[in-house]
């Protein structure tokens, strides 16, 4: 029987996840004969404590910091809540001061960081400014940010890249505009950035970045489902836990070590560093060769938002202005591939990105916007493929009923 071959999807949403490096399943695999309590003081306690720690300082090499600033966590969620809730306790313990913390964040955070920072501002634990974004660029708005700042702020919170548009923000400029300000009021300014897209595609250096706090994921660079808080400096970083129990992670964080996914999660680590100046020229290559064929293709039938900032290499965010539909629309009619309409959290929701109309794109382009990130893996016939679907889709859904319509009415000259 003759038959056609379904061939794989071409996966482009990466910045939702990443599968398992090959290496790290390894990793992970040879990692469950470490069955021992780390914190055991017997041999096989103590083999566990150095499976651990080694793949400590292969998270240290890669954020440029000691392993004494490496605390590993369930994830980005539970290291997002640790910094917000350290920062308010650090703020009670500050000089003494009355009144409630303040806090500032910028209106395009993961919703695992805004959602919570909202929540406690229902509740009146904290005061909270939302800086909006530059419409023109992606960027946070500098001069709001500065202005919002008062005697009662304790923790900056900036996300590095946004993982919808890609957008790097300028995080040196808002520390500067911080350190200017805590001289100012005579107080301790905490700054925290959720890191979780910028690992494995740009060199994320905290002592360029001069932030205190970092948001690591392992399974946005080929890691496992765990996470880590990284700091600038333990010595001068203050770090108050919020899990008590048996004192791990230098009494930060209490809880049993999860030794497998650690030593999957340090692997990761140790690939990303090895080859992080070839994943980035890859990334160039393939979001490069795709967005000048977005160009060639579509012409003025389509947009790549903040095309001219500066973004992570491996994120474009495009609207189909002519397609006749939204972009979920337009998703479950493309057979060879997999992208999102927006953050892999909310892309079953029909509503326009939050995201992107913070961003001030206006509902209808927001509405149909379709993100695509690449991966290590994904090549150029892939990008090939991609849009020689997206092109017919996006025509017919355009010329489709009127070309139907006129086959019917019998031969068309050039079909």
């Amino acid at each position: 029987m003759w038959y056609i071959e379904e061939q794989e999807k071409v996966y482009l949403d990466y910045n939702g996840t990443t599968p398992l490096a090959p290496e790290v399943i390894e990793a992970i695999k040879d990692g469950l004969k470490y069955w021992a309590n780390p914190s055991s003081s017997d041999v096989l306690g103590k083999k566990a404590r150095e499976v651990v720690e080694n793949a400590r300082a292969r998270l240290a090499e890669l954020f440029h910091v000691t392993p004494r600033e490496i605390f590993f966590t369930s994830g980005g969620t539970e290291t997002n809540h640790w910094v917000v809730y350290n920062a308010i306790e650090h703020y009670k313990a500050q000089h003494g001061r009355e009144g409630k913390p303040h806090l500032i964040s910028s209106s395009i955070e993961h919703p695992s960081l805004l959602e919570l920072l909202r929540n406690l501002q229902k509740k009146e634990v904290i005061d909270l400014n939302e800086i909006s974004i530059d419409p023109a660029t992606g960027y946070v708005k500098l001069d709001e940010l500065q202005a919002a700042i008062r005697e009662h702020t304790c923790l900056i919170t900036v996300m590095l890249c946004n993982n919808e548009t890609g957008v790097i923000q300028p995080l040196s400029d808002i520390a500067a505009i911080a350190r200017k300000a805590e001289y100012q009021y005579d107080i301790r300014i905490l700054l925290h950035t959720d890191g979780a897209q910028a690992v494995g595609k740009m060199d994320v250096n905290l002592n360029e970045l001069k932030v205190d706090f970092l948001t690591v994921v392992g399974h946005k660079f080929y890691g496992p489902r765990i996470g880590a808080l990284v700091l600038r400096s333990a010595q001068i970083v203050p770090l108050t836990p919020i899990f008590f129990g048996g004192g791990q992670e230098s009494d930060k964080r209490s809880g049993t070590e999860n030794t497998p996914m650690i030593i999957g999660l340090g692997e990761a680590a140790r690939i990303t560093a090895k080859n992080l100046s070839a994943y980035i020229d890859h990334f160039k290559k393939i979001r490069n060769h795709f967005e000048q064929k977005i160009k060639d293709v579509f012409k003025e039938g389509a947009v790549i938002h903040f095309a001219d900032s500066e973004r992570i290499p491996n994120t474009s965010s495009v609207a189909f202005v002519k397609y006749e539909g939204n972009a979920g629309q337009l998703l479950s009619k493309c057979s060879s591939f997999i992208a999102s309409t927006g953050a892999a959290c909310h892309s079953s929701s029909q509503s326009p990105s939050k995201t992107l109309t913070a961003c001030g794109i206006d509902d209808q382009l927001a509405s149909k916007t379709v993100r695509f990130s690449f991966g290590r893996q994904t090549t150029i016939e892939d990008i090939e493929r991609v849009m020689s679907e997206l092109s017919s889709i996006v025509f017919l859904s355009k010329y489709g009923t009127s070309l139907l319509g006129a086959f019917s009415k019998g031969p068309i000259p050039g079909f």
